[in-house]
């Protein structure tokens, strides 16, 4: 479990941009709850976009998309994950730290695509986890929320994003993407 007094300030090897970013993130949520609200894509036009699909789409709609800022914000229902989360643990149901990473690696290729308005690739290639940090756990009940930033990288994409669940910041990561 993160201790502000053990672990801060966090030191993140990253460019200097993502660390900010990624220090904002662990502190609060980085967009205020009343601009993630009402549905801008729905759960068909990301399926139109993205090449996951259930059980492992993490996306059930968009609730945020800032082309000018680079931010998207989506939110999932954890009741799809009924299963992941009967297993994983016994008596003390969390959605694993892995499905969070996973989770903003959807929401920030999502945002990509959208943005360039590419097409939809047959398989995404998250490249590499530069930095996750784990501060509550994400249990069953509320939806998720994810909350990313998009970050051009040279040939790659930066993604930086956090899970939230009660507008409580859960986890925060760093990703680059081909």
């Amino acid at each position: 479990m993160f201790e502000k007094g053990k672990n801060w300030p966090m030191k993140w090897d990253l460019p200097q941009t993502a660390a900010d970013l990624l220090d904002l993130m662990i502190k609060a949520p980085l967009v205020p709850a009343q601009e993630r609200g009402a549905t801008i894509l729905d759960l068909a036009s990301i399926e139109a976009i993205l090449p996951h699909r259930d059980p492992f789409l993490f996306v059930d709609r968009v609730t945020l998309l800032d082309l000018e800022r680079g931010l998207i914000g989506t939110r999932y229902a954890l009741s799809q994950s009924s299963a992941v989360l009967a297993g994983h643990f016994l008596n003390h149901p969390v959605w694993p730290g892995v499905l969070q990473v996973e989770a903003v690696a959807q929401a920030g290729g999502l945002y990509h695509l959208k943005q360039t308005g590419a097409p939809p690739a047959p398989s995404a290639t998250l490249t590499h986890i530069l930095a996750a940090r784990f501060m509550q756990p994400v249990l069953p009940g509320p939806d998720l929320e994810v909350v990313a930033r998009v970050l051009e990288d040279g040939l790659f994409v930066m993604i930086v994003g956090q899970c939230l669940q009660n507008d409580t910041v859960c986890s925060v990561a760093a990703l680059r993407a081909l």
